[in-house]
């Protein structure tokens, strides 16, 4: 049995390369090895069915958004799966680091929370969004084997080719739109991951924009794009009022979710809002679903609705302590880094700091430094010399007065 194992996922992991292979077949293998969590066969097997694809629509045609985005973001859980591996090499993480979920920070730091509730395939798990602040390690243990950096990189330019595609019949269809929400987020979370944080805000940004759009207040796809974005913010300089701010209407979406549940249970759910009919440029009205996002109460069984009330009291109680956890963080120094070197150097020098207007340069203070310190010695050294001078006078009067008290005695 333990010989067969082998030649088994050798032959799952070839059959993406198979003549017979079809763009269905190759997509349900690809859905199964993503849903194990074998990106590495989940890649080949979109791959192969985007190959297929492609030949048969074209790299622009619509039909082939759906893939690049599911190929992208098999990209990206390959990434980190292996930076994962790679990064946590060290005795003291290497134990744990096969049991943490994609996108935790190297040292455990940072809350893991999950907004799994959502059916749709295209919503990440939180767990990606929770980087640790001291992922430097990272990069070190890439440079042995460029795998995870070439993946993101592939990850990033196959998201990029699904956004063209989105981005161009997003006011057409409401689902189209929300594909391309859920691009922009996927994106963010490439750049998060390599710590391409003005980027990643930026597509968070986006993303979450298209979805306040589309989605009520209380569907958790909100409050998972308010957290991701807080995240982020957070780790950029400057940002902490900000990264408060998200965080705080994430809490508010998990608040407006739990009414919503609890609504459904007691039989007070309102009829789902009605949208406007859209017309496109012939003049002709187009239906537009009334729920596009498959995460709505309505969805829901009443034994469902009592699980994610669960869930979501959970969620609560840790996104109440991420804000205050953000809260308290201290302000960043107002004082350049620069100017703290120097001031640091002062101190231990026990040199008086050296006042500046305006942020000090390090050279000027260190100018001063040296200069003090000479006039110093010299200060203590003057002293001691007209003591030493005292107890011999050289002048001619002080001479003539010693010699008559000499004479007299």
């Amino acid at each position: 049995m333990a010989s067969e194992q082998p030649k088994a996922a050798r032959t799952d992991a070839t059959d993406a390369s198979a003549p017979d292979m079809t763009v269905e077949t190759a997509l349900e293998h690809a859905r199964r090895a993503f849903a194990l969590k074998k990106y590495e066969q989940a890649v080949e097997y979109y791959a192969t069915a985007l190959e297929l694809q492609t030949k048969k629509h074209g790299e622009d045609a619509p039909e082939t958004a759906n893939l690049y985005f599911s190929y992208g973001k098999a990209l990206l859980e390959n990434a980190i799966s292996q930076a994962s591996v790679l990064g946590k090499e060290q005795p003291e993480n290497g134990d744990e680091a096969e049991g943490k979920p994609s996108g935790t920070g190297a040292n455990g730091k940072g809350p893991i929370l999950s907004f799994s509730g959502d059916a749709d395939e295209g919503v990440d798990l939180f767990g990606q969004a929770a980087i640790a602040e001291d992922e430097g390690d990272e990069e070190d243990a890439e440079g042995e084997d460029g795998e995870p950096e070439d993946d993101f990189n592939a990850a990033w330019e196959v998201l990029e080719l699904a956004r063209a595609i989105y981005e161009k019949g997003k006011d057409e269809d409401d689902e189209v739109k929300m594909k391309l929400a859920e691009t922009y987020i996927a994106l963010g979370d490439v750049s998060l991951e390599t710590e391409k944080f003005d980027q990643a805000i930026t597509d968070y940004s986006e993303g979450l924009a298209l979805k306040l759009d589309l989605l009520p207040i209380s569907s958790r796809q909100i409050a998972e794009a308010h957290y991701k974005l807080s995240i982020v913010l957070d780790l950029t300089s400057g940002r902490l009022s900000d990264a408060i701010l998200h965080a705080e209407k994430a809490l508010e979406s998990v608040d407006a979710r739990l009414a919503e549940l609890r609504d459904g249970i007691d039989g007070k759910l309102l009829p789902a809002p009605i949208r406007e009919a859209k017309t496109d440029k012939k003049g002709k009205g187009k239906a537009v679903a009334s729920d596009v996002h498959a995460d709505s109460v309505r969805h829901l069984a009443k034994s469902q609705m009592e699980v994610e009330i669960k869930e979501c009291e959970g969620l609560k109680e840790d996104l109440a302590l991420k804000v205050e956890e953000l809260k308290t963080t201290p302000s960043e120094p107002i004082e350049s880094a620069p100017a703290m070197a120097a001031r640091a150097l002062d101190a231990e020098l026990n040199a008086k700091p050296v006042s500046v207007p305006g942020q000090a340069a390090v050279v000027n203070d260190l100018t001063s430094l040296v200069v003090k310190k000479k006039k110093k010695a010299a200060e203590v050294d003057a002293p001691a010399k007209r003591r030493a001078d005292d107890g011999d006078d050289g002048s001619p009067s002080a001479k003539k007065a010693k010699l008559e008290e000499d004479a007299q005695s």
